[in-house]
C-alpha cells in the first residue's frame, strides 16, 4: 500500500491509463461513416448479384425454349414450327408462364420458324421470343431471343433489367 491509500494510486492511474487512451467523439463518428460507406457499397454489389442471379433463371428458361423450338425446326425442316407449340417441352404451361409463375413468354409466342432442309438455316430472321419477369423479384428482368443468320453466332440472348426499356446482350 502506498502513502496516500495504496490501491487506490493504482486504480487512479489505470483510470488515466484508459481515460486518457480513448477516442473521442470525431473518431468515432469517422469510424461509423466509413462502416455506413462500406455497408452501402456491399449492399450494392448484393443488389447486382442477386439482379444476375435472377437473370439467369430467365436465360436458362429460354435457352430451355430455344432448344425445343430449334430441334423441332431442325427435324421438320421445311416445316413452319410455332413458338407456343414447343411451351410444354421447355416448362411452360399452354399459356407460356413457368410453373413457378416467375416468368412468361410476353412475346414471339405466335412467331412461326423453319429449318432450311439443305443448310439448316433458320427464318425467318428477327425476335424469335420475348420471356420476362412476373413476381415482384423479377418483374423489371426480362430474356429476348434474336435470330440473325449472318450473325456469329446466329442465336443471341439480350437483357434486361429496367422492365425492357433497353435490352443489352447478356
Amino acid at each position: 500500500m502506498g502513502a496516500n491509500g495504496g490501491s487506490r494510486d493504482l486504480e487512479g492511474a489505470t483510470l488515466n491509463y484508459v481515460v486518457g487512451r480513448s477516442f473521442g467523439v470525431v473518431e468515432l463518428v469517422v469510424v461509423a461513416l466509413i462502416i455506413a460507406v462500406l455497408a452501402g457499397e456491399a449492399t450494392r454489389a448484393y443488389e447486382g448479384y442477386a439482379r444476375l442471379a435472377r437473370t439467369v433463371e430467365g436465360k436458362l428458361l429460354a435457352a430451355a425454349l430455344w432448344t425445343a423450338i430449334h430441334t423441332r425446326a431442325t427435324s421438320a425442316c421445311g416445316s413452319a414450327v410455332v413458338v407456343s407449340t414447343m411451351f410444354p417441352r421447355a416448362g411452360l404451361d399452354a399459356s407460356g408462364v413457368s410453373g413457378s409463375t416467375r416468368w412468361a413468354v410476353s412475346g414471339g409466342a405466335f412467331n412461326a420458324i423453319m429449318a432450311d432442309c439443305a443448310t439448316g438455316a433458320i427464318s425467318p430472321d428477327g425476335e424469335i421470343f420475348t420471356i420476362r419477369g412476373q413476381t415482384k423479384d423479377v418483374s423489371a428482368l426480362g430474356v429476348k431471343l434474336t435470330y440473325t443468320a449472318a450473325a456469329a453466332p446466329p442465336a443471341q440472348l439480350h437483357c434486361t433489367t429496367d422492365g425492357g426499356a433497353s435490352f443489352s446482350e447478356c
